[in-house]
């Protein structure tokens, strides 16, 4: 349930392989780098939750689209500011 390195930023894809872990019950640590500083969503059983890596505990949201379109730390909206994407791995 990897996401394939070619399509890594596309925002669709990355949002329906959350909605799928959600789904299944996996709990990946996905990490995104924005503007330097590294982030981590991981999806839960029925919530995903969203931390600045190292530096704020999670906040969590019910549901993929409410992440996405929520403003979260440092300002970033997912939705709008995925163009600003430096990087995704598993942590």
């Amino acid at each position: 349930m990897d996401i394939d390195k070619t399509y890594k930023y596309d925002i669709e894809l990355v949002k329906q392989k959350l909605n799928e872990y959600l789904k299944n019950g996996v709990e990946p640590e996905l990490c995104i780098k924005i503007n330097g500083n590294e982030y981590m969503i991981i999806p839960l059983k029925d919530k995903i939750s969203f931390q600045w890596i190292g530096r704020t505990d999670e906040v969590y949201y019910n549901s993929v689209e409410e992440l996405f379109h929520s403003e979260l730390i440092n300002g970033i909206i997912l939705n709008r500011d995925w163009h600003k994407v430096e990087d995704i791995y598993y942590y």
